[in-house]
């Protein structure tokens, strides 16, 4: 019993150094292994971090692009939507310019016709200031006229119609001679030096439609 009892305190002594080499040896290598893990869950937030960032910029790049395509796209549907308006009202003038084509040699005929009253009138007003048949003449005269207010009339009521619908007469008689609105079909000498280059003459009136010339003048210019 009593060696027994002797190697029992050797035996613990044994024990215990044995379980403090155990801990000095388990010890730095569990401090390793918790090291390693911070780094890299360090590491793997810095992973999502660059991450984070990339898709931010990513998306900020893919607004720039959305937002500048929209604005391209609303530029091209306002410049389509004028485009279209303007040819809606284009459309709309040269429909307008078709008829009025249509109505003018009927205006130029209407003018004819209210020269060639007046030319007779004054005719026959200096015959009847000769003729012996005053009062016979003066009858016809009476007639005449009334025939002559009612054409005249009706031509003013055209070209107020016309005028109404946007519709003027070139101005070009007395003027310098403009290509853009007149044609000059003959030139003769002018009668002064100042006329040189001028209208003389229109042998037929020219109209236009807001501006647009329909018909171009044909005049006679001085040379």
């Amino acid at each position: 019993m009593s060696k027994k009892s002797e190697k029992d305190p050797d035996q613990k002594q044994d024990q215990k150094e044995e379980q403090e080499l155990d801990i000095k040896v388990e010890g730095p290598s569990s401090e390793k292994e918790d090291s390693a893990d911070a780094e890299k869950d360090k590491h793997d937030s810095q992973e999502k971090a660059s991450e984070g960032k990339d898709s931010e910029a990513t998306l900020k790049a893919q607004i720039a692009e959305m937002n500048d395509k929209y604005l391209r796209l609303y530029s091209d549907f306002d410049n389509y939507r004028k485009r279209v308006n303007k040819e809606k009202l284009e459309m709309v003038k040269t429909a307008s310019s078709d008829v009025v084509l249509a109505l003018l040699p009927v205006i130029d005929d209407m003018e004819r016709a209210i020269k060639a009253f007046q030319d007779t009138e004054a005719a026959l007003g200096e015959k009847a200031a000769e003729d012996e048949m005053e009062k016979d003449l003066k009858v016809k005269g009476d007639q005449r006229n009334a025939l002559f207010e009612g054409v005249n009339l009706i031509y003013n009521k055209m070209i107020n119609v016309l005028k109404q619908k946007g519709v003027t007469e070139c101005e070009v008689m007395g003027k310098t001679f403009d290509p853009e609105l007149a044609e000059a079909i003959a030139q003769i000498p002018a009668p002064d030096e100042s006329q040189k280059g001028m209208v003389l003459d229109v042998v037929q009136k020219g109209y236009a439609i807001e501006d647009k010339v329909i018909r171009f003048a044909k005049v006679v210019v001085g040379c």
